[in-house]
């Protein structure tokens, strides 16, 4: 029978997977694995599920940290119920699903990809730079689950600057003293990678911050905002309870959302610097008609 598969990585997004019983899924950190968790506890191939009837078998093969279940040490077990187990240092859990159930579970995934789609179709190159930054604040927050929220964004030749904010008070938000996790926000214009952490409580590094202990933050999310290397800021997004556990699926559709927004903003910036132009090509008398088809050409 199909199962439902969830891992819970430190500082990533849970891993969640329809599985189909007809199949094998290899679980390791290599890219070819198809569940791959990208944790320094686990193997490169570290074990294989395959459907069994109705149950599943999980195999060693031959990690290094091994297997887990009831903290037991296993190299071979059949999973017929709702399980949870530990694959190195990351908990997993397997429930083996009815055919209706998974029906569900592959409705809800794509009902999520619809209803993203149609969040993300809001955002339009009418709106201005200001209420563009607003909305895609509030999609995210929508699409994430998340209480509160801000957006840091610079034009071109600008320092960074809040430009939109949920659940926070202007005065709270300080590059130094925010209670909130500067340090992920530090992390993802530094990398230009996504952060994600669902229990800061379980981080090795945002567990122990002082800002996100004393402030009571226990799920952070930050995207950064860029088209192509051409970074614009950073939407950073917290909760102060645990909520639904944030899931690749989720931080993918948030993801497209941030990356619409930002192309946006760039197309923005772009009819700005062309409408400046004409500006200063009016005031020093030079022809119109040739800056009027010089911004018709960067539309």
């Amino acid at each position: 029978m199909p199962a439902r598969f969830n891992a819970y990585p430190p500082d990533r997004a849970a891993l969640v997977r329809l599985l189909d019983d007809d199949q094998a899924y290899r679980i390791g950190r290599d890219l070819d694995c198809e569940l791959c968790i990208d944790h320094a506890s686990i193997s490169r191939l570290h074990a294989t599920l395959r459907g069994a009837g109705f149950s599943w078998m999980l195999h060693d093969g031959g990690s290094k940290n091994g297997l887990r279940v009831d903290g037991e040490r296993v190299a071979d077990v059949a999973l017929d119920k709702a399980t949870w187990f530990a694959v190195g240092d990351v908990y997993c859990s397997l429930e083996p699903l009815d055919a209706a159930a998974a029906e569900r579970l592959r409705a809800q995934h794509e009902n999520r990809r619809v209803v993203s789609r149609w969040l993300s179709g809001r955002l339009s190159p009418s709106l201005g730079i200001d209420t563009l930054i607003d909305q895609t604040l509030d999609v995210a927050l929508e699409l994430a689950g998340l209480d509160r929220g801000f957006v840091l964004y610079a034009q071109a030749g600008e320092p960074l600057r809040v430009r939109a904010r949920r659940g926070i008070e202007p005065g709270d938000i300080s590059l130094r003293d925010f209670a909130g996790s500067i340090t992920a926000v530090d992390r993802a214009l530094a990398s230009q990678q996504t952060v994600v952490c669902c229990d800061t409580a379980e981080s090795p590094w945002l567990g122990i911050r002082p800002s996100v202990q004393l402030g009571g933050i226990r799920a952070i999310l930050c995207v950064p905002l860029k088209v192509a290397r051409n970074s614009l800021g950073v939407l950073y997004a917290d909760s102060r309870r645990l909520g639904p556990v944030l899931t690749e699926l989720d931080v993918e559709l948030i993801e497209a959302v941030a990356g619409h927004a930002a192309a946006l903003l760039t197309a923005r910036q772009l009819r700005g610097d062309t409408a400046n132009l004409l500006s200063e090509a009016a005031n020093a008398g030079l022809d119109a008609p040739r800056w009027d088809e010089l911004a018709g050409k960067r539309d």
